[in-house]
């Protein structure tokens, strides 16, 4: 058996190596979808707050190495993400596959958008020239499409045999 510590690196290297070298050969219109934020959204879907939290700031601090803006600023929105995403869903775990994409629609917009609202109130000027209402489609419609994917690659890390909405019928 693998330990889990071993399965969240991979999924976490996995994740930054298709960030870093798939998705950008396929944009739409020059926009990249965001695997690390999917990954933290999802951790707090299948784990709760804590794990989502811890997942989400490990995503992010994966993607503050790769990317030019001031180290921090994606592990702080990952955190908060995952944490928020695991501390709502948690009280709508019947609500079926419907809110779960809802969920995932809303968290992806709200990463996003705070991302941008972050790195603006902390002087980076390039965000200030940002159309954000086309990114934020782009992340969340292509977030929604490859949720159902992410969150078994999430399960997975955590080894968890069946997803926590699954009654195990």
């Amino acid at each position: 058996m693998i330990p889990r510590s071993l399965r969240l690196a991979v999924l976490l290297v996995g994740a930054l190596v298709v960030q870093t070298a798939v998705l950008p050969q396929v944009t739409y219109r020059g926009r990249v979808l965001d695997i690390m934020l999917l990954v933290a959204v999802c951790a707090g879907l299948v784990g709760g707050p804590d794990r989502g939290a811890v997942i989400g700031f490990l995503a992010g601090a994966g993607t503050d190495l790769i990317v030019q803006t001031p180290f921090g600023m994606w592990t702080l929105v990952g955190a908060v993400v995952g944490w928020c995403v695991g501390s709502v869903y948690a009280g709508y775990i019947v609500g079926g596959r419907l809110m779960r994409q809802l969920v995932v629609g809303i968290a992806l917009a709200s990463g996003t958008a705070g991302y941008v609202v972050l790195g603006r109130l902390i002087g980076q000027s390039f965000l200030g020239d940002v159309s954000l209402l086309p990114i934020v489609s782009t992340v969340v419609i292509g977030g929604m499409i490859l949720s159902p994917f992410v969150m078994r690659a999430v399960a997975w890390s955590m080894n968890l045999t069946q997803m926590p909405w699954d009654d195990g019928q």
